[in-house]
């Protein structure tokens, strides 16, 4: 008596999907705690501010964050990803040739938004908006002469080197001759406060009571605001409260991110080249898949700095 024979199915071990779409998504969920960490330490610093605190967060326009200038990157990103998946459909279709022309475009648009991230860092070094170099204390109610005296030490630094700032601009033959006497005039005030005799040949001396360092911040405030509205602009280190926190949060979130958009780019040069080269064949299709995931995750994360940093 014969019986049915039924053949065991191939047991195969491992996840339902290929090795290389496997370790792209563990590098992702390594890089996304990462992005998170970084965005989650911005978000406590923002949100941890005092809120009976005269002192707030740094607004985007005062930090010369241009608004349109996010808007325009995060569009170019947004295109990117477009070109990214057109490449992917054209391998799949088997044309590489329109394939290669999708990663130019890609690498091109990649491209665009570096330099223009590198023209917004640009800004903020003309503008000495840097960690560590931003006066933090201003001219605020009830101030105390306790907490003027705390922040003595890191203020004075500030004065220093708006100092040498104030003096640079005064002998800068490009100034204009209004900016070059009012940074004369300030530096002068900075300096001559203190104990200084009352005129020649007389050993009676009188005191002035020295600018504090907020006192300093709120005249180089002023001074940049009034020729900002001129359209001159002074190369002058603000005085903006928890402008530190922010610079040092601002450089390592866009800094990072620049990184990743360049690390990108790297690949979509080797991709281009073996397009050229009439190498990109059906056996790269999986590899412009995985590369593609990467650069979603890249556009995602700019999606959630853009609106943290120049929106709110």
């Amino acid at each position: 008596m014969s019986h049915p024979v039924h053949d065991d199915p191939r047991a195969h071990m491992g996840l339902p999907l290929p090795h290389g779409k496997l370790a792209i998504w563990l590098f992702l969920v390594t890089e996304i705690m990462f992005f998170t960490a970084l965005i989650g330490v911005y978000l406590i610093l923002r949100n941890g501010t005092p809120t009976a605190s005269p002192y707030t967060w740094p607004a985007p326009h005062q930090v010369h964050l241009i608004e349109w200038v996010g808007a325009l990157n995060t569009f170019v990103l947004i295109l990117s990803s477009l070109t990214v998946v057109l490449a992917h459909y054209a391998a799949t279709k088997r044309d590489f040739r329109q394939a290669t022309m999708y990663i130019g475009a890609t690498l091109a648009l990649g491209a665009v938004f570096l330099v223009i991230k590198g023209f917004e860092y640009k800004a903020k070094f003309d503008h000495d908006i840097l960690p560590g170099h931003i006066g933090e204390s201003v001219n605020a109610k009830n101030l105390t002469l306790e907490r003027e005296r705390l922040n003595h030490p890191t203020g004075m630094q500030y004065v220093h080197r708006v100092s040498d700032q104030l003096e640079k601009i005064a002998n800068e033959a490009g100034a204009s001759k209004e900016a070059r006497e009012d940074c004369a005039a300030l530096l002068k005030e900075i300096q001559g406060r203190g104990l200084a005799k009352v005129g020649e040949g007389s050993d009676d001396q009188v005191y002035t009571k020295p600018l504090t360092p907020a006192d300093v911040g709120d005249r180089v405030n002023g001074l940049l605001h009034k020729y900002e509205e001129k359209g001159e602009e002074l190369h002058l280190s603000p005085a903006i409260p928890f402008g530190n926190l922010w610079a040092s949060c601002y450089f390592a979130m866009t800094g990072f991110h620049a990184l990743h958009v360049f690390g990108g780019i790297v690949v979509f040069v080797i991709i281009l080249f073996m397009g050229l080269a009439g190498r990109l064949g059906p056996q790269h299709e999986n590899m412009l898949e995985l590369t593609g995931l990467y650069w979603h995750f890249v556009d995602i994360v700019w999606i959630f700095l853009f609106p943290l940093l120049y929106l709110v």
